[in-house]
């Protein structure tokens, strides 16, 4: 008889649906010895909510009676971790005494006729055998029982750590990409500067190191957050440190809490102290040296699993020391060198490439602009992903700049690494041959060779001050907006092309405009004119509106008033836009 009658109910909710294997060990469990009785002995309203939960998709629980015992469904079992299966029908305090504390309030006040409401809120959690940093968006629902009251709880929860820890690296990856161009060709200081910015990142990077290849093998040469006043007592990281540095692949190190105690404890987390067990050593690979100049080692996190996703934001941190070390290495090596260049226009071109090389990982363009240009990005509403929009200035030579905004398809870090590649790419075709048409066709057969970069959007332009004109070149990506001193305005469509990669051998086209003085040129993603349930067209004229209103403006205003009046509504995708005021 066990098991029957909740049988009978669930085929009535979802017929013909088999059972999954989570739905008949509730079926099958022996509920008798727990409050909840007999199955035979449940209450109408006990079997309903129980095939609620088991047949919701959503993860869900339900916490019945004064031992508040669990039932739970399939969605829910992974939030248990390893204590799956064994919670099924156990009381919460025996589940989750971990977080027994501050969930054990909340239970009581939805008892009580509360129904509370709790977003990315912060657990610690053993439930994989180590205290781990997650966060949790769930709400209380109270289940009554006519003519009894309030007898149990329907807990609907997901969990947000992936979101949040995205949210929170995203953050440490902007301000990398902020940081300024090195101009002192001082290599220490430019990879001091990358460790201070990684220094404040310790709940996701405990402590780093840089190590230099030199004659008597790599040394260290700046770090962080580690309580040895920079000395070593084994060799156990160097040695990873030069395999890395020989295969030029990534290297993880773990058992340091026991082979280097007191390594990185205190501030090494956010939920704690605890030692750092697990470090990953990554090469520093220069676009333009065959082997790996150093490697980065970066602490992992003691309450945080070492997954895909931090895998690769401590490659795309690593990206950003690599990019330091380029920059003051070709610095150092433009003024070495400085006395026998016969061609200087071709050794700042190549200088200028080399370091853009380095920039496969750059998730923003320059913050320092030359005068006359404002940019702005901002990620979509709702998601705390990162995205693929990106701009870029690039001074060329005779008085020129390069403009470039592009859009990647999809979200996520894999889509920046791929924008990065994009990026970087772009400027080191525009510096060699400042032609945006030929910049699209190099970029059409580097991003065939890039998985995720096909059917990326680009607008390519050069801007010419003293010529007062624009030639420019698009590859799929919505049209600029010039508007002129008097208030008419013309949107750049004559250049238009496919998007990338999505044709063999296309030709691209090339045009040219004049910007008179006064004029106001927009170049932007589509998530500046793009909403849901509207045409296009409506958003591009309203960008229009705003800019013929405020064209008295300069760059920088103007790019403050476009943000309020364009994207108060919170865009759901990410924008990124380039100004450009001529004279």
């Amino acid at each position: 008889m066990r098991g029957r009658q909740l049988s009978g109910q669930l085929v009535e909710l979802i017929p013909g649906m088999p059972r999954t294997e989570l739905q008949r060990m509730v079926l099958d469990h022996d509920w008798g010895p727990t409050t909840l009785g007999p199955e035979e002995q449940w209450s109408p309203t006990l079997r309903a909510a129980v095939a609620s939960c088991l047949n919701s998709r959503f993860p869900a629980t339900l916490i019945w009676g004064p031992e508040r015992v669990m039932v739970y469904n399939d969605a829910y079992a992974p939030i248990l971790g390893l204590r799956h299966p064994a919670a099924l029908g156990r009381p919460v305090p025996e589940v989750w005494p971990d977080v027994l504390a501050d969930i054990a309030p909340m239970i009581d006040d939805v008892f009580a006729g509360g129904a509370p409401y709790f977003e990315d809120l912060p657990l610690v959690m053993t439930r994989y055998g180590f205290a781990e940093e997650t966060y949790f968006t769930f709400a209380y629902s109270p289940v009554v029982e006519p003519g009894v009251g309030i007898v149990g709880i329907l807990d609907i929860v997901t969990e947000t750590t992936s979101r949040v820890l995205a949210t929170r690296r995203l953050g440490v990856l902007q301000r990398l990409g902020s940081l300024p161009r090195s101009m002192h060709g001082s290599t220490a200081e430019a990879v001091a500067a990358v460790l201070r910015v990684l220094a404040g990142a310790r709940a996701d990077c405990p402590f780093g190191l840089v190590y230099l290849d030199g004659e008597a093998g790599p040394q260290l040469v700046a770090g962080h957050g580690i309580g040895t006043d920079g000395e070593l007592p084994t060799s156990v990281i160097p040695d990873h440190v030069r395999k890395a540095i020989d295969t030029g692949m990534p290297q993880t190190v773990s058992g340091l809490a026991e082979l280097l105690p007191g390594l990185s404890r205190v501030g090494a987390s956010a939920v704690g102290e605890a030692e750092v067990d697990t470090a990953v050593v990554l090469p520093l690979a220069l676009g333009s040296q065959p082997q790996p100049v150093g490697a980065l080692v970066l602490g992992t996190s003691p309450h945080l699993r070492l997954d895909d996703e931090y895998r690769i934001f401590l490659s795309l941190a690593a990206g950003q020391v690599a990019a330091a070390l380029a920059d003051a290495q070709a610095v150092e090596a433009e003024r070495r060198h400085a006395a026998e260049r016969a061609e200087l226009d071709r050794t700042r071109a190549q200088f200028f490439t080399d370091v853009a090389v380095t920039l496969q990982r750059a998730v923003l363009g320059p913050t320092a602009l030359p005068e006359g240009f404002a940019v702005h990005y901002e990620p979509a509403s709702g998601t705390l992903e990162v995205g693929g929009d990106w701009y870029d200035v690039v001074d060329l030579p005779d008085g020129r700049y390069g403009v470039v905004v592009g859009d990647v398809v999809g979200r996520g870090l894999a889509a920046a690494a791929v924008m990065g590649q994009l990026r970087s790419a772009g400027r080191a075709l525009l510096l060699e041959s400042q032609s945006p048409a030929h910049v699209l066709e190099a970029l059409d057969r580097f991003a065939a060779l890039v998985p995720g970069a096909a059917v990326s959007t680009v607008f390519c332009a050069v801007v010419d001050r003293s010529r007062k004109t624009l030639r420019y070149s698009s590859a799929g990506h919505p049209p600029a907006i010039l508007v002129r001193a008097a208030g008419t305005y013309g949107l750049l469509r004559e250049a238009g092309s496919l998007p990338l990669a999505v044709a063999d051998g296309l030709v691209r086209p090339e045009a040219d405009v004049h910007l008179p003085d006064g004029a106001t040129l927009l170049l932007y993603t589509d998530g500046l004119v793009e909403r849901r349930n509207e045409a296009i067209d409506e958003g591009t004229a309203r960008a229009v509106e705003v800019l013929t209103e405020a064209r008295h403006l300069d760059a920088p205003q103007l790019a403050d008033v476009l943000t309020e009046r364009l994207l108060a509504d919170a865009p759901d995708d990410d924008v990124a836009f380039l100004l450009y005021r001529c004279g």
